[in-house]
């Protein structure tokens, strides 16, 4: 039943994403729902279900908003698979660590589309972007994930132990 939700959840994620927070503009800073909702399926599910999830949400993204094809896949799959990986110090029933490792994740997430663009030839400032739109994509992304924390805690039933 919770792979059905999972799917259901990830749908509603792409709907969401593509039609109402895409269009949100903060101070030139577009929300991501999907880092919010990766990091929450990791933490309750583990590494493939937390893995495979930022995947197939981060490659319909890149055939939605972007000219390069796996660049938002690999980053959602590498955030999914290490948060799902690394139980130590992790609560599943407190949204403290979602949230550290919700600002963690909007950190890397933008270092590893830059790296990725210098290695394919695009010109990227990393300083203009660091001294400003990233506390503000921070905040917004903390806050959508202590909804998406609320409404996973509701939805879905988390395994205790991972085997």
């Amino acid at each position: 039943m919770n792979k059905l939700k999972i799917c259901i959840i990830v749908l509603i994620n792409l709907i969401l994403q593509t039609t109402v927070v895409s269009r949100i503009d903060i101070f030139g800073v577009h929300a991501n729902l999907s880092i919010p909702v990766v990091i929450g399926l990791s933490i309750g599910f583990g590494p493939y279900f937390g893995g495979f999830s930022g995947l197939i949400i981060g490659l319909i993204e890149d055939i939605l908003f972007s000219k390069i094809l796996g660049v938002r896949a690999l980053i959602y799959f590498v955030i999914g698979f290490i948060i799902g990986n690394s139980e130590v110090g992790i609560n599943k029933d407190y949204v403290r660590s979602g949230l550290i490792l919700t600002i963690i994740a909007t950190i890397g997430s933008y270092i590893g589309n830059v790296l990725i663009g210098k290695l394919i030839g695009q010109n990227i400032v990393l300083l203009n972007y660091i001294l400003g739109p990233i506390i503000i994509e921070i905040i917004i992304n903390s806050l959508l994930y202590v909804l998406v924390f609320h409404l996973f805690k509701k939805i879905f039933v988390f395994p205790r132990f991972r085997l």
